[in-house]
């Protein structure tokens, strides 16, 4: 063994004999449960309590509360001006749609003109259902053509109950709709350019053309 090695030898052994305990230096902590075995602690604890049954039972009666009652629809306002319009139904396809073949069915550019292709069944009649005279003449229109009433305000849900036993189209109910998140409005804007801002409005076919009777006739 060469001297340098041996010097090496000499200081770690040294070193190891007198070796003390400094002790800890920092705090220690006692390691967390498991993070599912956590979660499912709390979900059990909030069960026991009763926590889980309020919040579900509160989440049902807000979500069919909703659907009785919604919120009127923003942006619709009442207009009794009686005007007539007539609106040419036609849509522009915007791109090339193809089957699971990869085989092009419709190119774009094609204009659809679907009043053409298909006769309307229902007329729409768009009305304030909180406004009784623009209930009780969607009321009389149904008995004179086949209509489906939409709502932009007023409870769906009330109205069929009232009216309960009124004869739409052979039936005892009255089909009373509500155009949910504009889902009805937002497309005829968006294929057809018809823009329903008031009511009441009624959208019915007259041979290629869709006739808007907007307002209240006396």
């Amino acid at each position: 063994m060469n001297a340098k090695f041996l010097i090496i030898y000499l200081f770690l052994n040294l070193t190891l004999v007198n070796a003390q305990d400094l002790g800890i230096k920092n705090t220690v902590f006692n390691l967390d449960n498991d993070a599912r075995l956590q979660i499912k602690n709390t979900v059990r604890k909030k069960y026991a309590n009763g926590d889980i049954h309020k919040f579900w039972k509160q989440y049902a009666e807000q979500s069919v509360s909703q659907i009785k009652y919604p919120a009127p629809l923003l942006g619709i306002t009442t207009n009794s001006f009686v005007r007539t319009e007539f609106v040419e139904m036609k849509y522009l396809v915007q791109r090339d749609y193809v089957d699971i073949d990869g085989l092009i069915i419709v190119r774009k550019g094609t204009v659809i003109e679907p009043l053409k292709l298909n006769k309307l069944k229902y007329g729409l009649l768009f009305i304030d259902g909180r406004d009784t005279k623009q209930v009780n003449y969607a009321l009389d229109q149904i008995k004179l053509q086949p209509l489906k009433i939409i709502l932009t305000a007023g409870s769906p849900y009330e109205l069929r109950i009232k009216y309960q036993g009124f004869n739409w189209m052979g039936s005892s109910v009255v089909p009373f709709y509500f155009d949910q998140r504009k889902m009805i409005i937002n497309q005829l804007a968006r294929l057809y350019s018809i823009h329903i801002n008031t009511v009441p409005v009624k959208l019915t076919q007259q041979g290629g053309l869709m006739q808007l009777n907007w307002g209240l006739p006396i």
